[in-house]
């Protein structure tokens, strides 16, 4: 499923929204889409930050209830909100006020964000040497930190005999890509070694011979990648804890195929 040909449906807010801390889907939406959509979903906020959202089945109707209600104070009577759903339990969220203009959502402590993450770059190749299990945990000379997609040079990772340098990032586990569906890839990994892919992506712990297909999502708007399904599967596997570590290490681009080293908090 292309971000750019996505199912979405739109909501005018109502003050019993706001009030009731509870939001109807509509019907037509549901019998289309919602076969398999897991409990809870996870919106995806106009500033990057995640929230997981439980919903409810009632007289036929869903409900995202449990959690709405920290989603629903950013918004106001008559505001327009669009639900994007983009694969598996995650939805983008849109919201115009009553200007027509579309709003950003203050930065909350309380809603869980993957927009700062360390990433360690190497050099692009459709090959890679498979260099965490030929050395380790192998570690740039040098990090970036890559906040809100901000642009910078990038650093080389290690080479090999083989002269290979293997592109890698990490990820420091948040509520929602320890315990959810997703895991954000950074936006600068994105940009040079994604280039926009959208289809199965391979990853395999270090040091086993297990591998898992996950879905590798494009949002051409936030200009990132997502590891959509499967990757649940992979963190319950591995008892993937918030503030855990995962490095992952491309060792091909085509499919992408990773290893990931899991550096316990």
């Amino acid at each position: 499923m292309s971000l750019y040909n996505t199912p979405k449906f739109f909501k005018i807010i109502q003050n019993h929204e706001l009030q009731n801390g509870e939001i109807r889907i509509p019907k037509k939406f549901v019998e289309k889409y919602w076969k398999g959509v897991p409990n809870p979903i996870v919106i995806i906020l106009p500033n990057g930050a995640q929230q997981e959202i439980f919903w409810a089945k009632r007289d036929g109707d869903i409900w995202f209830k449990k959690n709405w209600d920290k989603i629903s104070k950013f918004l106001k009577f008559g505001y327009l909100v669009i639900f994007k759903y983009i694969g598996g339990a995650s939805f983008k969220l849109k919201i115009f006020g009553i200007n027509c203009l579309e709003i950003d959502c203050p930065i909350d402590e309380e809603v869980v964000s993957d927009e700062s993450v360390e990433a360690e770059f190497g050099t692009s190749s459709d090959e890679f040497v498979d260099q965490t299990d030929i050395a380790g945990r192998n570690r740039g000379s040098m990090k970036k930190r890559v906040k809100n997609c901000s642009t910078g040079k990038t650093t080389n990772g290690i080479g090999t005999s083989r002269g290979v340098a293997n592109p890698s990032f990490e990820h420091t586990l948040t509520t929602t890509s320890a315990h959810g569906y997703i895991l954000r890839i950074p936006c600068e990994f994105s940009r040079r070694f994604m280039e926009a892919y959208e289809g199965i992506a391979w990853i395999r712990r270090v040091g086993e011979d297990r591998t898992w297909e996950v879905d590798v999502k494009y949002d051409p708007e936030g200009d990132y990648s997502i590891l959509n399904r499967g990757w649940k599967q992979f963190s319950d596997q591995y008892n993937l804890q918030i503030g855990d570590t995962c490095e992952f290490q491309m060792t091909r681009s085509k499919p992408p195929s990773f290893t990931v080293a899991i550096i316990r908090a």
